[in-house]
């Protein structure tokens, strides 16, 4: 445009104060400097997103935490495997503990839940016994062996974690269940089923060859939720913990999935931080978590008995759920 107007208005100029030599020079000399005009805009555009990503990617490099390890292997695939925590504190940048003087103990096989209210400390235990924190003290053990007893790359093979928040990869469907492993096409199919996505998989155009875009955007949060449970079942793992990882599928279709999980086809222990109370009814004991530190281990029965703040909870539980499908129904 500016190549132009130049043109435009040297064309009733020339003649008068410019020669046609001079307006064929400044068309030229400007045509020179698109370019680098072009250049200068193109990283001006791109630094404030190079100095956000730059931001995250230092905090990487500037770290100084060291991560312990030993050289115990991962025990043979079979049963779920007990796991149990002895004076576990925690605590993050702040002077706040998150847990204090946690005790654990839960035996193999079990379907546990860890019932507390918003900011108890529930994920953060349940990243602890993933070990994607170390407790600022106490130790958590496997087996009777402590997490970081194990060598690089072991205990990913005892312990699945799944969070509320599923990624996925630009790969197909079974490229993000199984992750590169040789996983049989018989146990991916065995792992999706005990995930509640076989129904949905099989009504992808090409089933488990299905591309999924970036991060899994074309499916919904329920059934990016379901793959990454897959993802995990998949590997067989002797401890699954599970961080809300069904909060975004319907109530009938989670309580599917759990019972699932607690068949025989897949005896792991497994660690369910739950919300609902058909969750919560399901598993074998509960652990109820408050301010830090365990208030109550038991059955669902026994803790609505003995302890007022479970009931209270589960209580606010329920009348969240029913006012969240009254708006659900009047937006219908």
């Amino acid at each position: 445009m500016t190549t132009i107007v130049l043109i435009v208005v040297g064309a009733f100029r020339v003649g008068t104060s410019v020669t046609t030599g001079d307006l064929v020079t400044m068309a030229y000399l400007l045509s020179l400097l698109t370019l680098p005009i072009q250049l200068i805009g193109f990283v001006l555009w791109e630094m404030g997103a190079s100095q956000a990503a730059w931001g995250r990617v230092s905090g990487i490099l500037d770290a100084t935490d060291y991560v312990e390890h030993g050289r115990r292997t991962a025990a043979a695939r079979g049963d779920g495997a007990p796991i149990d925590g002895e004076a576990v504190d925690f605590q993050y940048d702040t002077d706040t503990p998150v847990l204090d003087d946690v005790h654990l103990d839960i035996p193999a096989g079990k379907t546990v839940a860890l019932v507390g209210p918003t900011g108890s400390g529930k994920s953060t235990l349940a990243l602890l016994l993933a070990r994607l924190w170390d407790p600022t003290s106490g130790s958590i053990r496997l087996d009777g062996r402590d997490l970081r007893e194990f060598a690089p790359a072991e205990l990913p093979l005892e312990i699945a974690f799944v969070s509320q928040e599923a990624f996925l990869f630009e790969d197909t469907v079974a490229g993000n269940i199984t992750l590169g492993a040789p996983v049989p096409a018989l146990e991916v199919e065995a792992a999706a089923a005990l995930a509640g996505a076989t129904e949905f998989i099989d009504s992808l155009p090409h089933g488990y060859g299905t591309l999924l875009g970036e991060r899994g955007m074309s499916l919904s949060g329920g059934q990016r939720q379901r793959i990454a449970l897959a993802r995990a079942v998949a590997r067989r793992p002797r401890l699954l913990i599970l961080d809300d990882a069904t909060s975004a599928v319907d109530p009938s279709v989670e309580a599917e999935i759990l019972r699932g999980l607690s068949r025989e086809e897949l005896p792991s222990t497994v660690l369910v931080v739950a919300y609902r109370k058909s969750a919560i009814t399901l598993a074998d004991e509960v652990i109820f978590i408050e301010a830090g530190r365990i208030a109550d281990y038991g059955t669902h029965q026994e803790l609505m008995g003995r302890a007022p703040g479970y009931a209270r909870l589960l209580q606010a539980y329920e009348e969240d759920a029913l006012t969240r499908s009254q708006d659900g129904g009047s937006a219908g």
